[in-house]
Order: structure tokens, then sequence, then C-alpha cells
């Protein structure tokens, strides 16, 4: 599933977590508290949410996951939870049409 949401954040409050260790990014100055970042849906950290590349931080754990849900208070809005179940369904769907497709040629 590709990524769909995304929210900002002050570079200061992401540095708060206790095993926070920023990736260099290439091309960008020393990164400075002020600076916004965005925690995409799978937990990573960009410097954009439109340019390709940019991964402030990747190592996603449970404990950095329990940060961002309970310190920062990350969460997909109600009203874009859709999407994800949508492709839940989607996957669910194409998952049994290969099982019945393999079925029947047995």
């Amino acid at each position: 599933m590709g990524k769909k949401y995304c929210k900002a954040y002050y570079l200061k409050d992401i540095r708060k977590f206790t095993d926070w260790q920023e990736n260099p990014v290439e091309g960008s100055d020393k990164s400075s508290d002020d600076d916004i970042v965005y925690v995409w849906d799978d937990f990573t950290v960009v410097k954009s949410p439109v340019l390709s590349g940019g991964v402030v931080f990747d190592r996603v754990t449970p404990e950095w996951k329990n940060f961002c849900q309970t310190t920062l208070q990350f969460a997909i809005p109600e009203d874009l939870r859709y999407a994800y179940e949508d492709g839940k369904e989607e996957q669910s769907s194409s998952e049994s049409i290969v099982r019945e497709a393999s079925k029947a040629s047995l």
C-alpha cells in the first residue's frame, strides 16, 4: 500500500523522542528546531511530503510508533480512514480471485 497521509510537525517536537537519530539529508543545510518535517502513515519522517528522498528518520520501532501516537497525537483522521479500508478490501478481493483461479486450474 502506498503512502496516503502525512502530518507536519516542528523538528523540535520530533527530537524529543529518546532514540531519535537524524539521517543526514543530502543537499540540505543543518536542520534547526524550527524546521517543519512530515510524519507519514508508515511512521517515517521526511523533509518534504512532495519531493522524493529527504528521509530524516526511518527507524520505525514500536517505541517510535507509541511516541508518535501518544506524544505527537499522530493518527489518521477519521474522514480519511476509508482510504485505508478500501485498500484492504481491494487486496482481499485480489487474493480471493487468485485463489479461485488456482483452484479452477487444478
